[in-house]
């Protein structure tokens, strides 16, 4: 095993030491997750492979993804022979699940914001019509025990900057004629398809709505702040923020992420919305701060880049309701989490 691995076999251990009774429904089930290549879909088969190996659950698998041959090429750490099976496609043409599939979870979506300037109809197809071929699907299964829907914390539109936090009630602007619009209205439209099905043939479809993340198997090329402060640390920087640097975000460490899916799985309620992410709000200049201190020599962090005027944002989840009905808490503080994920991307690259 390599020390890259073994830091995420490590990390997903931690996460799970004195939870796995918190999963045992799953227990010899069959999950089904579409996007499932993706950093979530990583994560939660860190934690599977954990459940199985070390706690026996015979949990089997069904990744279904576009590049699902190639992933399962690129980590064979996360393959447990005769337990996970890859299925390859494209979720916009998806028509039939594995008969014996009993809780799904559906993250396939576009999520990359380059592809809102080269592809927004792309963008808009694979994440509302891919929402409804999967829904359509899971209607047709016998004894579908729980549907997770992973929409978006972007559906809540712009939060107010003297609002700490948003709970799931909230409902703030967000302008359909504008083409920044065009990933969470996506999200929104699943999630009313979710709803419809529901109304329908009572389809038991639990919406998550994650926040921001951090941890290994992120992409360095993908534009979000943390990546591009990590990505540009490990060249020298400089650091280069828009704004002055006051824009605030929240972000939860990777296995925190997938086991609060799991644990959404098995104790999300039908009909509920649940925000998944770190209540614990980080500005990005401090952000900033905390990457680069990991570094020698520091690199330098730029602000006030780009357009003069740059607003300020705000985006950080309440999570309550999910602390309370999920049963599930942060158990990776933010420092540690950027730390790990650093030494995951050098042991990487050596």
């Amino acid at each position: 095993m390599s020390r890259a691995t073994a830091l995420t076999r490590s990390d997903a251990e931690a996460v799970l030491e004195g939870r796995s009774s918190h999963l045992e429904e799953l227990r010899g089930q069959h999950l089904f997750i579409s996007g499932g290549t993706g950093i979530l879909g990583s994560w939660l088969l860190e934690l599977i492979h954990v459940l199985n190996e070390r706690y026996h659950f015979g949990l089997r698998v069904t990744v279904y993804s576009r590049n699902a041959r190639t992933f399962a090429t690129q980590w064979p750490h996360l393959v447990q022979q005769e337990l996970t099976r890859f299925e390859e496609g494209d979720i916009r043409y998806f028509t039939e699940f594995p008969r014996d599939t009993r809780y799904i979870i559906h993250a396939a979506a576009l999520t990359d914001r380059r592809l809102l300037a080269s592809q927004p109809f792309a963008v808009a197809e694979v994440n509302s019509m891919g929402t409804l071929r999967v829904l359509r699907a899971a209607n047709l299964l016998e004894d579908v025990q729980k549907f997770v829907l992973l929409s978006s914390g972007l559906v809540y539109g712009a939060q107010p900057w003297d609002l700490p936090r948003i709970d799931e009630s909230f409902a703030g602007p967000l302008r359909c004629n504008d083409m920044n619009a065009v990933y969470p209205e996506s999200k929104r439209f699943a999630e009313v398809a979710a709803q419809s099905a529901i109304s329908e043939t009572k389809l038991p479809v639990v919406t998550l709505r994650p926040f921001g993340f951090v941890g290994p198997y992120q992409p360095m090329q993908l534009p979000w702040a943390v990546t591009d402060f990590i990505r540009d640390s490990f060249t020298g920087g400089p650091i280069r923020i828009m704004g002055d640097g006051a824009t605030i975000r929240s972000l939860m460490y990777m296995s925190d992420y997938a086991f609060w899916v799991l644990a959404a799985l098995v104790h999300g309620k039908s009909r509920k919305v649940y925000n998944i992410g770190s209540p614990e709000p980080v500005d990005l200049a401090t952000l900033a701060r905390m990457i680069t201190q990991s570094f020698s020599p520091v690199p330098e962090i730029h602000t006030r880049l780009g357009q003069a005027g740059h607003d300020r944002t705000r985006l950080v989840p309440e999570v309550t309701l999910a602390q309370r009905e999920l049963g599930v808490e942060v158990t990776v503080p933010l420092a540690e989490a950027i730390q790990r994920t650093i030494t995951w991307h050098r042991l990487i690259q050596s």
